[in-house]
C-alpha cells in the first residue's frame, strides 16, 4: 500500500487531485465506470448477511467498500436494528466481525461490547396535572396541555402543592454573567422556564448565540439545571420558534415508552418530574397570574431579570410501567505504539428504529415494515470502519490509541454514549479529542464541509487546512436555532469537557450549487429521515463521501502523531471549563 505522510494520500476516487509530500500519484479513477479495484492487502471476509458471497476489502478508504458495509447494515436482515431486537445482535456481530478482520483488538478490557443497562418508561397516558390558582383547580390534560413524565425509574411520582415559580430561561452560565437562579430557592417548587436562549425571541445576536442556539438553550440542559437546584418539578414553554419544531413533535415524542439509563449509572441530575406547557395552557397560567406572557418574555432576555413568583400550586400522580433492559455498545481498539493511554475516538451510532407490523388485525397478519435507516446511521458505521482500515495499514503506526465506538441507544436519547462517557475506558482527561460520524451525506462533492456547532473548538483549526487541500472551505450549519451540536452522540463528549468534531459534506454542490443540495435534503426528510424510505440505493454518489472520511481521517493522524496536540474549546465555550479542570491530569507536551 501507499504510505500515508503529511495528512493523508489522496486515494483513487478523491476527485480534486491532491499529491502531498510522500504520497505515490494515483492514476484518477472515475468511481461510476466499470473499473478493477486494487489489490487489498487486508484479509477478505464474508458480509454477516445472507449476502452474494466475500467481499475484498481494501486498506484504502474507498466508495466501494463503504457502499458494502451500508448495504449489509442497512439490508431487511438487520430488521432496522433496534435495540433489544434479532437485529441487534446481527448488528454487533457484524460490526465486531469487521473489527476484528482489519486487525483491532476488543476495546473494552477484553470484550468488544460494553453492555448498556437501560430503563424503559412508559407513562399512564390518562394522566393529568392540577393547577390550583386562588381557590379554583383546572386539570391540565396530557398531550393538548402538556406533557409530564419522570426519569427516576419509580412507578409512582406524587407532587402535593408544589409553588410554581417562573425562572425565564432556566439558564446559569458563568462566564456570560447570567444566573436565572440567583437568590432563589427552588427546594420542593416547580419551575417554568423559556426553550432556547435569552436573545433568540428578541433578536439580540450579542446576547448568548442570537438566533444560534447555545448548550444553554437545549431543552435537556434545562432540566438538568432545574434538577441541579433542587426543583421537584420543571416545565418548559413550548413555542415553535424557540424550540424549533411544532407541538405535534413534542407530543409524539412524549407518547409511549422512553428510554433513559438507571439513575445510578448516569451522573446527570434528575428531576422527579419534568416536561411541556403548550403556550396556550402557559399564556392562561401568566394571564391568571395578572402577567403578560410576551412582556415577562422579552423581560427574561434581560441582565436584570429576576424569578417571579407564581400564584399558582402544582398537584401531581405520576404512575408509569418501568422494565429494564441492555444494549451493546460495540468497541474496536487500535492501540498507539508510544503513549497507549491517551485516545482518540471515532464513533457513531448503530441504531435505529426497528420495524413496525402493518395491517396486522387484517388477515394474513399484516406485513413488516422496516425502517432500515441507511443513511442514518450504517452511513456512519461504514465510516468509521473505513477510517480503522486506514489508520490499521498505515506505515507508521499512529502513536496515541484510537478507540472506534459503535454506540448504541442515540435514537432513544444518546444513551449508548451518555453510558460510554459516564464509565469511559480510557479517561477522559486522557481523551484527546472525539470525532462523530452521523447521518453521511450521500450527495455527491461539495465545495465546502459542514461543521456543526462551527466556532466550538480548535479540532476546527486543525480540520481546515485539511479542508483546504481538498478545495472545500468549512462552513456552519443552516437552521442554527435547532440546535443540532446537542442532538448527536458527541454531544455526551462535549458535556463532559471532551473537544468534539461533528462535520460532514456541505451545502453547493461542485456542479449543482446549492439547489441541488436543498432539493436532495429536503428530499431525504419529506421521505427518507426516520422512515422506511431510508435504504441503500446502488446509484448514490459517493465521491463526497470518500472525501469526507478522507478529511476526518487527516484530522485524527494530526491528533494520533503529535504529542503537542491537546485540543481545547475556544474561550467563550459552556465545555471549556471541564475541560480546563482536567488539564493537571495530562502529560506536559
Amino acid at each position: 500500500m501507499q504510505q500515508r505522510t503529511g495528512l493523508f494520500c489522496a486515494g483513487a476516487l478523491l476527485t480534486a487531485v491532491l499529491v502531498l509530500p510522500g504520497c505515490a500519484q494515483d492514476a484518477p479513477t472515475d468511481e461510476n465506470a466499470a473499473s478493477t479495484p486494487p489489490a487489498s492487502t487486508a484479509p477478505e471476509t464474508a458480509p454477516a448477511s445472507a449476502g452474494e458471497g466475500a467481499h475484498a476489502f481494501s486498506p484504502e478508504i474507498r466508495a466501494e467498500d463503504f457502499a458494502e458495509h451500508v448495504r449489509v447494515l442497512a439490508s431487511d436482515e438487520f430488521e432496522g436494528r433496534a435495540p433489544g431486537s434479532a437485529g441487534e445482535e446481527k448488528t454487533v456481530a457484524y460490526i465486531q466481525g469487521q473489527f476484528e478482520r482489519i486487525g483491532l483488538e476488543p476495546g473494552n478490557n477484553g470484550s468488544w461490547v460494553q453492555t448498556v443497562p437501560m430503563v424503559e418508561t412508559t407513562t399512564a397516558q390518562n394522566t393529568t396535572l392540577t393547577l390550583t390558582h386562588d381557590g379554583e383547580t383546572r386539570r391540565l390534560v396530557s398531550g393538548t396541555d402538556m406533557v409530564i413524565g419522570t426519569r427516576t425509574g419509580r412507578n409512582l411520582v406524587e407532587i402535593e402543592g408544589s409553588e410554581l415559580v417562573f425562572v425565564g430561561y432556566g439558564v446559569v452560565a458563568p462566564e456570560q454573567d447570567w444566573n436565572d437562579y440567583e437568590g432563589l430557592d427552588v427546594k420542593g417548587k416547580t419551575v417554568v422556564i423559556l426553550v432556547n436562549d435569552p436573545g433568540f425571541h428578541v433578536d439580540d445576536p450579542e446576547l448568548f448565540g442570537g438566533e444560534r442556539m447555545t448548550y444553554y438553550g437545549r431543552w435537556t440542559y434545562k432540566f438538568e439545571e432545574a434538577a441541579r437546584q433542587g426543583a421537584e418539578a420543571a416545565l418548559i414553554v413550548h413555542d415553535d420558534a424557540g424550540a424549533g419544531y411544532g407541538w405535534d413533535v413534542v407530543k409524539n415524542s412524549w407518547s409511549g415508552a422512553q428510554f433513559d439509563l438507571p439513575a445510578a449509572d448516569d451522573p446527570a441530575p434528575r428531576l422527579p418530574a419534568q416536561g411541556w406547557l403548550s403556550a396556550e395552557a402557559a399564556n392562561r397560567l401568566f394571564e391568571e397570574n395578572g402577567l403578560d406572557f410576551e412582556a415577562q418574555r422579552r423581560a427574561a432576555s434581560q441582565r436584570d431579570f429576576r424569578p417571579v413568583p407564581l400564584a399558582t400550586t402544582l398537584d401531581l400522580s405520576l404512575r408509569s410501567a418501568i422494565r429494564e433492559a441492555k444494549s451493546d455498545n460495540v468497541l474496536g481498539l487500535l492501540r498507539g505504539s508510544t503513549r497507549p493511554d491517551e485516545v482518540v475516538v471515532y464513533m457513531g451510532h448503530w441504531d435505529h428504529l426497528g420495524k413496525t407490523m402493518v395491517g396486522r388485525n387484517v388477515p394474513g397478519g399484516g406485513t413488516a415494515e422496516i425502517y432500515n435507516g441507511a443513511i442514518d446511521n450504517a452511513s456512519g458505521i461504514a465510516g468509521i470502519l473505513e477510517i480503522a482500515e486506514a489508520f490499521k495499514n498505515q506505515e507508521t503506526p499512529p502513536e496515541r490509541s484510537i478507540l472506534f465506538l459503535a454506540v448504541t441507544l442515540e435514537e432513544s436519547g444518546l444513551l449508548g454514549s451518555a453510558y460510554y462517557t459516564a464509565n469511559p475506558v480510557f479517561p477522559l482527561a486522557k481523551t484527546v479529542a472525539a470525532i462523530n460520524l452521523d447521518a453521511m451525506p450521500v450527495i455527491g462533492r461539495t465545495t465546502d464541509m459542514t461543521v456543526t456547532g462551527i466556532g466550538s473548538s480548535e479540532l476546527e483549526d486543525i480540520l481546515k487546512p485539511i479542508a483546504a487541500l481538498q478545495n472545500r472551505v468549512l462552513r456552519g450549519e443552516a437552521e442554527t436555532s435547532k440546535g443540532f451540536y446537542f442532538r448527536s452522540d458527541h454531544f455526551n463528549f462535549a458535556k463532559a469537557g471532551v473537544p468534539a468534531l461533528y462535520a460532514k459534506g456541505g451545502t453547493e454542490h461542485v456542479e449543482g450549487g446549492v439547489e441541488h443540495v436543498r432539493r436532495i435534503q429536503a428530499e431525504y426528510g419529506a421521505n427518507r429521515y426516520h422512515k422506511p424510505g431510508d435504504v441503500y440505493e446502488e446509484d448514490w454518489d459517493l465521491s463526497g463521501v470518500v472525501e469526507d472520511l478522507e478529511a476526518l481521517y487527516a484530522v485524527g493522524r494530526e491528533l494520533t502523531g503529535s504529542e503537542a496536540l491537546w485540543p481545547n474549546w475556544y474561550p467563550d465555550n459552556p465545555f471549556r471549563a471541564a475541560r480546563d479542570a482536567t488539564a493537571d491530569q495530562r502529560p506536559a507536551p
